[in-house]
């Protein structure tokens, strides 16, 4: 959508649709809205709540499931301050585009509470045909409330999320996109998102003594999510590939005219079908983390245990209406609407895993197993009867060593990767498992930090798993498809320096940087999109081979200036060899620009400013044609705190 509402993260290859091959947290807790049942979901936090965000990749993923095949993010909350405290921002941008957050507590030894609000608004920067809305509103409310007796403490977590905007799963030919890639046919003018999501979550932290703590957390997390949007033609080809095929003549040329509102549906199959894509998920568990650590003359030990009872479902339920396009602008047909999916899958999993730290001297020693229990089952309306349930039972082993040097640290590992059966499969259908290696160093001494990693993932089974936002069809939706064997393999590296400089600047550079290359080493031909007729030594799709980052700042206690880059190269569209064509995706540069100044001990004025370089490339031709990424934006902002 260009503004992240809804992030597609990957982690060393393994694939970024819809953040779904890597574990989401916040406070340590699953995020996504059904982790088993349905991983691939439209629900990411504001970032605005977040303190800090934890990445997790290598052996250390093994506490942290159930998605381990690329790693693990934990995003961090506030946490209800000692004393009184508060906080506010409030911005304006272009196209209507305004933000507002603060949050306000009190706390103290015994007891305090935490309430933050979080408000995001825009007007869009895609131009409807024939005029319209293409802008979004979300919200976000969040309440803490803390007990803190002697060596204990207990916190209640209550949120709600909202969000309404007018999104579509459209986008625009190649033609079409060269000549204005922020414009939206007029097809795609019912496109609307609502979602609402609720949150509760009661923990309980025990300390009996100075080596043992132990964390037990209840919660449950409720999402409804409706969008109605267009799925495709009455009777007409796949809109993923009419608009690759860009066509300029023939019946293709004629649909392109009705998408775009040139010309009048005349006949039964030029009808569009819209879609009322209605998702309920509910997520369950119980989860409890006990770590004990003991500090001897030679020898220390890091012990940590953990076990969670997890329950999740999803309910779908599609309902398709028809619709001509007339004058430009789209009419009901009179025949009923008729529900095309109603489904509801299930997923019940227990999860236990031991990791140990043990140091001897520079040496850490870190063995670590987890077990992933998982029984899933799914229900469709008008088969005769249920598939599953099915129970499957993964062991998870993984070991890392690091070696402590006086300037650096050496470290390597490896893991076993997973990645668990969709509902619905047959039984014999298997997880996605792979063998995961890493190794290299890090150091940070005085200004100077650099580190660099080569990691290996052997896939026996690499999966692949339909949604429509991939370009499936509704009646492929959730089908889990295999890859065989594959290979991830690559690098990382970060680096930077701080000068210390006089009148009190500081002048801080630091860079990153991401080798990947993937190789199929199966051979097959698949009815995923993103797989079809696959070549030992092709590439995945959507997977850059090379990515950058780059942030220079310039600080000094009353203001700061920062510049920062981002760049990739090309990604493939499906499965296939390098270089990218113009029907795949380009490579794209984005350059970003932040000020602020302190106006006094508690004001601080900021501006921000991204897409310096007003590129337009096209960041994906999913789920229906090329999609842009977003223009430049400006924002001027005002914050204020006290206390915390």
């Amino acid at each position: 959508d260009g503004y992240g509402l809804r992030p597609n993260i990957g982690i060393r290859g393994a694939s970024s649709e819809r953040s779904a091959k890597l574990t989401l947290l916040e406070d340590g807790v699953l995020l996504a809205p059904g982790p088993y049942a349905a991983p691939a979901a439209y629900y990411f936090p504001m970032v605005d709540r977040f303190t800090a965000v934890e990445v997790f990749k290598g052996p250390a993923a093994t506490r942290f499931g159930p998605q381990t095949i690329g790693g693990a993010i934990n995003m961090l909350t506030r946490s209800v301050p000692q004393g009184p405290a508060y906080y506010a921002d409030v911005s304006a941008g272009l196209r209507g585009t305004w933000k507002a957050h603060g949050w306000a507590g009190a706390g103290g030894d015994k007891a305090g509470v935490l309430a933050e609000v979080a408000s995001l608004r825009s007007e869009g920067f895609k131009q409807l045909d024939g005029g319209g809305d293409t802008g979004f509103g979300r919200g976000e409310v969040m309440l803490k409330a803390r007990l803190t007796p002697p060596r204990n403490t207990v916190q209640l977590k209550l949120g709600y999320a909202s969000e309404t905007s007018n999104e579509t799963y459209l986008g625009l030919s190649l033609s079409d996109y060269r000549e204005n890639p922020y414009r939206r046919y007029a097809a795609s003018a019912l496109g609307l998102v609502q979602l609402d999501r609720g949150q509760a979550e009661l923990s309980w932290t025990a300390e009996p003594s100075d080596a043992l703590r132990v964390r037990t957390t209840a919660y449950y997390h409720g999402l409804s999510r409706d969008w109605t949007k267009l799925g495709g033609f009455v009777d007409g080809p796949s809109l993923y590939d009419l608009l690759k095929a860009d066509p300029s003549g023939g019946q293709s040329a004629v649909y392109m005219a009705v998408l775009r509102g040139e010309e009048d549906s005349g006949t039964e199959g030029l009808g569009l079908l819209i879609g009322d894509y209605n998702r309920r998920f509910r997520a369950a568990g119980l989860q409890s983390v006990a770590r004990w650590k003991v500090y001897g003359e030679r020898v220390a030990s890091s012990l940590e245990g953990g076990l969670r009872l997890h329950l999740d479902d999803v309910r779908r339920v599609q309902i398709d209406r028809s619709y001509d396009m007339i004058g430009g602008a789209l009419t009901p047909r009179s025949e009923p609407a008729e529900t095309s999916l109603d489904s509801r899958a299930r997923a019940a999993a227990l999860a236990a895993y031991v990791s140990e730290e043990l140091i001897a001297g520079g040496l850490h020693v870190l063995p670590g197993l987890r077990l992933e229990v998982v029984q899933t089952s799914l229900e469709v309306l008008g088969e005769e009867e249920a598939q599953g349930p099915v129970t499957r039972a993964t062991p998870l082993p993984g070991l890392g060593l690091l070696y402590e040097l006086d300037w650096t640290d050496l470290f390597a590992g490896v893991y076993r990767g997973f990645s668990p059966v969709a509902p619905g499969q047959p039984e014999e259908v298997l997880p996605e498992l792979s063998w995961n290696y890493e190794g290299g160093f890090r150091f940070g001494q005085s200004q100077r930090r650099a580190e660099l990693v080569g990691f290996f993932n052997d896939y026996q089974n690499i999966t692949g798993q339909c949604t429509v936002s991939g370009g499936c069809a509704t009646s492929q939706l959730d089908q889990q498809y295999s890859g065989g064997a594959a290979w991830i393999y690559g690098a990382e590296a970060a680096a930077g320096y701080t000068w210390l400089l006089p009148a009190q600047l500081g002048l801080d550079l630091s860079a990153t940087y991401a080798f990947t290359r993937s190789r199929f080493r199966t051979a097959f031909v698949s009815d995923f999109p993103q797989f079809g007729a696959v070549e030992v030594g092709d590439s995945l799709p959507y997977v850059p081979e090379h990515q950058l980052g780059g942030q220079l700042a310039l600080s000094h206690p009353r203001f700061e200036l920062g510049l920062g880059l981002g760049a990739r190269s090309g990604m493939l569209d499906e499965a296939g060899t390098f270089p990218v064509d113009e029907l795949d995706v380009p490579p794209i540069l984005l350059l970003d620009a932040s000020g602020s100044v302190r106006l006094g001990e508690r004001l601080l004025l900021y501006t921000s400013a991204t897409n310096l370089t007003q590129s337009a490339a096209i960041t994906s031709w999913r789920p229906f044609g090329a999609r842009p990424t977003a223009p430049l934006q400006v924002m001027i902002g005002l914050k204020t705190q006290a206390g915390g």
